[in-house]
C-alpha cells in the first residue's frame, strides 16, 4: 500500500523529500539502543522499514546500509532487504561485515541472491562453514578460489573432501586447496596423484614427517610381525619402521623380461613390501617418476637399483621414457628425501588408494 493512502481526508500527499525524511526518521528509531525501544516496538519498525525501504532512492539506501552494517542491533528484516538489494553498493556493507546477519541469513542470501552477492560473501571475515558449503555447492571455480584464499573462512570436513576431489578435474583449485590448513594427510596424499611436479614436492615436504618419536615410544610393539587384525595392521603400517627389500628377490624381479615382467613386477614388489598390488601398479605406471623415487628410497634401494627400477617401469608400461630434466628432478628427490619420510608417504598412498578402490570397485585390470 502506498504511503499516500495513509493520509486523512484533506491532507496533501507527501512530497519525495518529506517521504525520505519520514523513512529516515523511522530508521533512526529502529537503530535506537534496546534500552530505549522495546523488542515489540523494534519488531514493528523493522517490518515497516523492510517493506518501505525500496522507496528510498539508491543513494539513501546505500547510506542506510552503511549505517546498519556498523550496528549489532540492526533490525534483521531491514538488514536482509538491503543485503539482497541488486545494487551491490547497497548490499556490500552488510554482506561484507554486517554483524546482524547470522549463519541462516547468510545461507539464505547465498542461495537466493545473485552471483555478485556470493562473491562478496566469499570474502567475508570468519565466514561460517555452513555458508561456505553453500558457496561451494553453487559457485564456479573462481568463486571457490576466492573463498579458499579468504584465510578466515571456515571449511567443513565435507567441503575439504569435495574440493580435494574436484581439484582433479579443476586444476585451478589445486594450489588454493593445498594451502588450506584443514587439508588432511589422507587427502593431500590422494591429490599427489594428479597435481604437477612442484606441488608433489610440496606435499612430500609438508605431509610427511620423521617418525623417530613414535618409533622410540613404541619400540618393541611396532616391530612385531603383525597383530592378526587386518584393519589394525593396515593402520599400524603407517607408523612402523621402514623395512629394506630383499635384494636378491629385487634383482630377480627387475631382471624379468617381456610378459613375465608385466605380471610379476607389480605383484612381486607389492608382496615384498606389504603394499597392495593396486598401489604398486599405480606407482610403476605413473609417468611423473616421483612415486618411483619415493618407493625406491622407502625400501632402501641404492642408486643403481633405482635406475634399474625406472628402466623396468618404462619397459612394463611400454613407453613414457623420462626426459633428462625428469631424471634430474626425481634423482634429486631420491637423494634428498629420508627413508622414513619416503616410507610414510608410501604407506599413506596405500591407505588412501585402498579407500578409493573400495569406494569405486576399482581393480588393477581397470587401472
Amino acid at each position: 500500500m502506498a504511503l499516500e493512502s495513509y493520509r486523512t481526508a484533506g491532507e496533501e500527499p507527501l512530497g519525495a523529500r518529506d517521504r525520505d525524511t519520514l523513512l529516515r526518521g523511522l530508521a533512526d528509531l529502529a537503530l535506537l539502543p534496546s534500552s530505549l525501544v522495546s523488542p515489540q516496538e523494534r519488531s514493528i519498525l523493522d517490518s515497516m522499514l523492510a517493506t518501505l525501504v525500496a522507496r528510498l532512492d539508491p543513494r539513501m539506501r546505500a547510506r542506510l546500509a552503511d549505517r546498519l552494517s556498523q550496528h549489532v542491533d540492526t533490525p534483521r528484516e531491514l538488514a536482509m532487504a538491503l543485503a539482497l538489494d541488486e545494487d551491490m553498493e547497497i548490499a556490500r556493507p552488510l554482506l561484507a561485515e554486517g554483524q546482524t546477519l547470522k549463519g541462516g541469513d547468510l545461507i539464505h542470501v547465498a542461495r537466493e541472491g545473485l552471483a555478485a552477492h556470493r562473491e562478496v560473501l566469499a570474502g567475508r571475515k570468519d565466514l561460517p562453514s555452513a555458508v561456505s558449503d553453500v558457496l561451494i555447492e553453487m559457485g564456479d571455480a573462481g568463486l571457490i578460489c576466492k573463498l579458499l584464499e579468504n584465510r578466515t573462512s571456515q571449511l567443513s570436513c565435507r567441503a575439504v573432501e569435495t574440493l580435494a576431489r574436484r581439484s582433479a578435474a579443476e586444476p585451478e583449485l589445486q594450489a588454493p586447496v593445498l594451502a588450506r590448513p584443514e587439508l588432511t594427510v589422507r587427502l593431500a596424499q590422494l591429490m599427489f596423484w594428479w597435481v604437477p611436479a612442484e606441488m608433489r614436492l610440496e606435499i612430500l615436504n609438508r605431509f610427511t614427517v620423521e617418525r623417530r618419536h613414535i618409533h622410540s615410544a613404541m619400540e618393541g610393539v611396532l616391530d612385531g610381525q603383525g597383530t592378526g587384525d587386518a584393519v589394525l595392521d593396515a593402520a599400524l603400517s603407517q607408523v612402523r619402521r621402514p623395512r629394506p627389500i630383499d635384494k636378491q628377490r629385487l634383482a630377480r624381479l627387475l631382471s624379468a623380461q617381456g610378459a613375465d615382467r608385466e605380471e610379476l613386477l607389480p605383484a612381486g614388489l607389492a608382496a615384498e613390501t606389504g603394499l597392495r598390488p593396486e598401489t604398486m601398479f599405480r606407482i610403476l605406471n605413473d609417468h611423473g617418476g616421483e612415486p618411483l623415487a619415493v618407493f625406491a628410497k622407502a625400501v632402501s634401494m641404492n642408486r643403481k637399483e633405482f635406475g634399474d627400477l625406472i628402466v623396468a617401469a618404462v619397459d612394463m608400461r611400454r613407453g613414457g621414457l623420462p626426459t633428462k630434466k625428469d631424471l634430474e628432478r626425481i634423482g634429486t628427490l631420491f637423494d634428498t628425501i629420508s627413508t622414513d619420510r619416503a616410507d610414510l608417504a608410501l604407506r599413506a598412498w596405500d591407505a588412501a588408494l585402498a579407500n578409493e578402490i573400495v569406494a569405486a570397485g576399482f581393480t588393477v585390470a581397470e587401472a
